[in-house]
């Protein structure tokens, strides 16, 4: 059996990193050499591994298991297996990530060099993609344009949007009671600690909008018909009235989502 590892600091939270490994299909798709996958569970993979003239060419059904702060991709397949073992560590800037690459099969003696850059690629791609999905940090002058946000002023909403950008939009389906579900969602996705939400009928009368700052409903405004209620959230009562608000809200809505982005 060949073992290969390589090392890498992923400037990024820890929860950005493991999002990704906990997506076996989308990671393991990005990894070199990888010709093919399809699946979940089992993921599917068709690799290539070549080495001088030879392409050792073979199917692994790989299976995704959690072992405290390891990841493991153990891929069984025609001809031999292989298996990927990252391993996690929490830094106060950065998470370290060592990956850690067994292969044993058919031309295990002579590809050493390709098994180096597979681990090497395998490392190099999870910090990428942790680093591009990473949440957006807010500066102290975006963070006093989010505070000064008046839903009651227009100017003030358009002045946010104007240096916001749009990270979502879609037709949800609200049931009763149901919001923050989709405001949480939104809000995972997006990757950012604050959020502009607003949705919208398909007949224009009833519609809302929501500004949030990590688990702060900071501003709320519902609107159903020629009635319109604007809350900007202060102290408890404020919170409980917000949630009351935002809990009546049910039924589809087009649902568009912003996020700073910088520099307000």
């Amino acid at each position: 059996m060949k073992r290969k590892e390589a090392s890498v600091e992923i400037k990024s939270g820890m929860e950005s990193v493991e999002a990704i490994l906990h997506d076996p299909a989308q990671f393991i798709t990005n990894w070199p050499y990888v010709v093919k996958v399809r699946g979940r569970n089992p993921v599917v993979a068709e690799i290539m591994l070549p080495r001088f003239v030879f392409k050792f060419r073979d199917t692994y059904e790989f299976e995704f298991h959690e072992d405290y702060n390891s990841h493991i991709y153990e891929g069984r397949g025609k001809r031999g297996n292989l298996t990927v073992v990252i391993t996690l560590k929490e830094w106060q800037k950065y998470v370290s990530a060592d990956v850690e690459l067994s292969y044993s099969g058919r031309g295990e003696f002579f590809l050493g060099k390709t098994l180096e850059i597979l681990v090497e690629g395998i490392a190099r791609n999870l910090k990428e993609l942790a680093e591009a999905s990473k949440p957006l940090e807010v500066g102290k002058k975006t963070e006093k344009a989010i505070l000064e946000v008046d839903f009651s002023d227009p100017m003030s909403v358009a002045n946010f949007l104007a240096k916001a950008k749009m990270v979502h939009s879609g037709l949800h389906v609200i049931p009763e009671g149901g919001f923050f579900n989709v405001l949480n969602e939104i809000l995972e996705k997006a990757g950012s600690e604050v959020l502009y939400l607003s949705g919208i009928t398909s007949d224009g009368t009833s519609g809302f909008k929501v500004l949030v700052r990590g688990s702060q409903v900071l501003a709320v405004e519902l609107r159903n018909g020629s009635e319109v209620k604007t809350l900007k959230v202060e102290g408890e009562d404020g919170v409980r009235e917000a949630v009351e608000l935002l809990s009546k809200v049910s039924g589809a809505y087009m649902v568009n989502a912003w996020v700073p982005a910088g520099g307000v």
